[in-house]
């Protein structure tokens, strides 16, 4: 009769321990920053290492439910129970770790910054007053992204611009580009670019270009002789 007690209460205590476990685990799927907080408090590791949440929680529901299997499947004691959760334990515990340390040295893309925007080209889509800011939209990285723009002129929606300085993470100013710039990137200026065929030399007459050399033999005789 005792023994059945006794075998009870250590089943129930390892159900509630595999419980909490169970728990941990759950709200660290829901709110992570939370619990990894609450463990950084102690001092503990929260960054994915041994004393994480995630790897605590899979611990101690892996140990409280595998002890009360093996008492109830097997009818051993506490302690086998106990030793037997350990195992258990361990090794769900142990994926859990590697998984986590997989997971936080996993490589990710490159973070879009503003270094590095002096001199990249811009469209405006919300007019740049000249004393404020308007909207310009910006693609760096392969992303296309919107940035608040200051400029020392008006620029209307459509114009082409180029970035100069960079406020902020999310300002930054704006000018037309030169004249050499806008040739470069395929922009010509208004003046047209002169024909490299032409002849400097040449003139607009068309009887200066038309005019036919003179023959050097003379023309024949249109009359017959009788």
């Amino acid at each position: 009769m005792i023994d059945q007690l006794v075998g009870g209460t250590a089943v129930t205590a390892f159900i509630v321990i595999g419980t909490v476990g169970l728990a941990i685990v759950l709200i660290t799927l829901l709110v992570g920053e939370v619990v990894d907080g609450i463990f950084g408090a102690f001092d503990a590791d929260a960054g994915g290492g041994i004393f994480s949440a995630p790897v605590i929680g899979s611990f101690l529901a892996a140990f409280g439910y595998g002890a009360a299997l093996i008492m109830f499947t097997t009818g051993v004691g506490a302690t086998a129970g106990a030793l037997g959760g350990l195992g258990s334990g361990a090794v769900v515990g142990g994926f859990a770790l590697l998984m986590m340390r997989s997971l936080m040295n996993m490589p990710t893309d490159e973070t879009v910054t503003t270094r590095g925007l002096e001199g990249v080209r811009a469209v405006v889509i919300t007019p740049i007053p000249e004393s404020g800011y308007g909207e310009v939209t910006i693609r760096h990285h392969g992303e296309q992204r919107k940035y608040n723009a200051q400029a020392r002129e008006y620029l209307p929606v459509g114009e082409q611009v180029e970035v100069t300085a960079v406020l902020s993470a999310s300002a930054v100013i704006v000018a037309r580009p030169s004249a050499d710039d806008a040739n470069a990137a395929g922009h010509p200026s208004s003046d047209p670019a002169p024909d490299p065929t032409s002849d400097p030399g040449a003139t607009s007459d068309p009887t200066t270009t038309s005019t036919p050399e003179p023959r050097s033999d003379p023309p024949a005789d249109s009359t017959s002789e009788d």
